[in-house]
């Protein structure tokens, strides 16, 4: 038998899948579009202006970078944190062993800032005092810790919430 070569429609993508693209192609919608109605034409406007709007509407709140720093602060040292403190203010650490509404002193004070003079210690500034006043005594969120080894039927499920004490700052002594 002779061998033909193939037929080249065989390798063309059908006609009417070419007809399909096309239509496609022409039901892209335009960026504004008018659509009558028994009122008269309304105007449909894309949704990117209509984000823009809303965005224009939202108020703005500034970033901490811009905001200047208060005249007043230290960074104590306090249950294995370092915490940036304020007079005045309330603040949440891991809990510490004093009752509630008793008066606190941290002694590991790594700077102070008081006006427009900044002092930082090595490690620690000794002439300095943070006096607080414990708030509350609470417990965290609940944390839930999931073991599991696969195909070993092996499934634990535990909750934890981390004790807190909270205390406000009431004052920063150079």
């Amino acid at each position: 038998l002779p061998v033909r070569a193939p037929s080249p429609a065989l390798f063309a993508p059908p006609v009417k899948m070419l007809a399909n693209r096309a239509s496609q192609m022409s039901r892209v919608r335009p960026f504004a579009a008018v659509r009558p109605t028994a009122a008269g034409p309304v105007r449909v406007v894309a949704q990117a202006a209509a984000a823009n709007a809303d965005a224009k509407a939202k108020k703005v709140h500034p970033s901490p970078l811009n905001v200047a720093a208060p005249s007043t602060y230290a960074i104590i040292e306090v249950s294995g944190t370092q915490m940036f403190v304020e007079p005045g203010k309330w603040y949440t650490v891991n809990r510490l062993k004093a009752d509630v509404g008793a008066k606190i002193k941290f002694g590991r004070v790594l700077a102070l800032k008081n006006e427009d003079k900044l002092t930082v210690g090595m490690p620690y500034l000794d002439t300095v005092n943070v006096e607080a006043e414990i708030v509350e005594e609470l417990r965290g969120p609940k944390v839930i810790v999931y073991k599991m080894r696969p195909k070993k039927h092996y499934r634990r499920k535990q909750g934890h919430r981390q004790e807190l004490t909270k205390f406000k700052v009431t004052s920063i002594s150079p």
